[in-house]
């Protein structure tokens, strides 16, 4: 019989700017910017939560949680978060090819307090 335990650690994150969707238009210096901000967010936020030695973590989630209840593209949103993914690629040591998306984000509105969070997945076989 295996058993398989499941850890997860959630990073909570700003919702990222509509200038890093793949519909945005603008100087490439500017976008350079945003996703350097993003990536350097990203790579903090997940340093601080995170401990020694590093989990392998293969798999993530998304859930955003918008300020209004406008209808939002779903894959957009998701091509939205790859400065992200590569920042928490870069503080887990890991090429971001691994860390694989699980599912469509979920899609919630929380007008006090929009976010985006980010649920890391490790599965262990014991």
């Amino acid at each position: 019989m295996v058993l398989t335990l499941v850890l997860t650690l959630v990073l909570t994150l700003p919702i990222p700017s509509p200038g890093l969707s793949p519909n945005a238009h603008g100087h490439w210096r500017n976008r350079h910017k945003l996703t350097r901000k993003h990536k350097d967010l990203a790579n903090l936020v997940t340093r601080l939560n995170i401990g020694e030695p590093k989990p392998t973590f293969t798999g993530y989630t998304l859930a955003f949680f918008w300020p209004t209840s406008r209808r939002r593209d779903d894959d957009n949103a998701s091509a939205r978060c790859k400065a992200y993914r590569d920042g928490i690629a870069m503080a887990l040591g890991v090429d971001d090819s691994t860390l694989v998306q699980m599912g469509p984000p979920a899609m919630a509105v929380d007008k006090a307090k929009p976010r985006l969070e980010i649920t890391l997945i490790e599965k262990l076989d014991l």
